[in-house]
């Protein structure tokens, strides 16, 4: 079954560091793309998420953001920088004499200075509470990867629809050719003598231009091609693979093929036909750049 690129997940759950809140937001890219928005203190898990999302993800822009609302209090350790301290404490002392200020050097004035007191948030050893992380960060992973099969199925059945367009129109073209070569080429033969009636031509070296004429407009191989091709493309839409990028090849291989067959068969009918068929394969290559 298809998968789109485009999916959302959410979960949550009660840890002993708190209620984590995981949210997983998947967009179409042309490569695999990973954003991680943690807390500081679960930034240690950064390597090992990524690596679960790259086992479950071929391609698209992933943004992952974690959240943890601490159910108790936090654990802070205050550090003040001493040596820091003396230099504000002298750069103002001699501030006060050279502009023979009256005010007093005070702790509150000290206190308030840039980087002189730092809080630093007391982690600790966090390996333990990636098993209590773990299953929320899978289900928000899995309601994501829910969205995106159910929107991959609703494309497949796009895609579907679209690729029997283009069979039919296909096999109209692959029908109709034979005679409408025929009748061209007996049109042509007539024509040619009409004209050179009267005058002595060789009838082998004639018969032969003729046969050259029917092997250059002949578009047999180019529609067995272009048939092969949409097998192929029908094929992926049943598989459980990630398929992207080479429905993207198939594409451009039948549209080359189409575009053949109108140059070569120069027939009024069989040209717009052609142009149906590449209408509809800008359609499927618009939603094929959704699919994973």
């Amino acid at each position: 079954m298809l998968k789109s690129m485009t999916g959302f997940g959410r979960a949550e759950g009660d840890t002993t560091l708190g209620k984590v809140v995981v949210e997983s937001r998947s967009v179409n890219h042309r490569y695999s793309d990973i954003n991680l928005k943690l807390p500081k203190r679960l930034s240690l898990f950064e390597t090992r998420i990524k690596e679960i999302i790259r086992s479950q993800v071929s391609r698209g822009r992933i943004d992952v953001s974690l959240r943890l609302d601490n159910l108790g209090e936090e654990k802070v350790q205050l550090s003040v920088d001493l040596d820091l301290a003396e230099q504000y404490y002298r750069v103002l002392h001699a501030l006060k004499e050279k502009l023979q200020l009256k005010d007093e050097i005070t702790l509150n004035l000290l206190a308030g200075a840039k980087d002189l007191i730092t809080v630093k948030e007391e982690l600790g050893d966090i390996e333990p509470y990636w098993q209590e992380v773990l299953p929320i960060l899978k289900q928000s992973f899995k309601n994501m990867d829910d969205m995106k099969r159910l929107e991959g199925e609703s494309l497949s059945k796009d895609l579907q629809q679209r690729l029997e367009r283009i069979a039919k129109q296909l096999q109209w073209i692959k029908q109709q050719f034979p005679p409408r070569l025929k009748a061209t080429l007996t049109r042509l033969h007539d024509r040619i003598r009409s004209l050179l009636e009267g005058m002595e031509i060789d009838p082998s070296r004639f018969e032969q231009e003729v046969a050259l004429l029917a092997e250059r407009t002949d578009i047999t191989e180019e529609i067995v091609r272009a048939e092969s091709h949409l097998a192929q493309f029908s094929a992926l839409l049943e598989g459980n693979e990630p398929v992207g990028r080479k429905m993207d090849f198939l594409l451009q291989e039948i549209h080359r093929e189409v575009n053949t067959v109108s140059a070569k068969a120069s027939d009024a009918e069989i040209s717009q036909r052609a142009v149906e068929m590449k209408s509809e394969l800008e359609k499927i290559r618009e939603q094929v750049q959704n699919i994973e």
